[in-house]
């Protein structure tokens, strides 16, 4: 089983915090949860472009 492992992040933008904090309140989840969201996503998509670059078209 995985540990879960706590750390901070801060925002420098003003702005992108009040954008999450209205995103949050919109759909009913929370700050965190869309933080941790946009991080798995950000993962993925430089997972995606190191296998554009080394010929594996498909992401796998």
């Amino acid at each position: 089983m995985l540990e879960k492992e706590k750390f901070e992040v801060t925002l420098t933008s003003p702005m992108l915090y009040d954008r999450l904090r209205t995103l949050a309140a919109e759909y009913s989840v929370s700050v965190e949860q869309l933080v941790n969201l946009a991080v798995e996503r950000l993962v993925a998509d430089v997972d995606f472009v190191r296998s554009l670059r080394t010929g594996k078209a498909g992401g796998v």
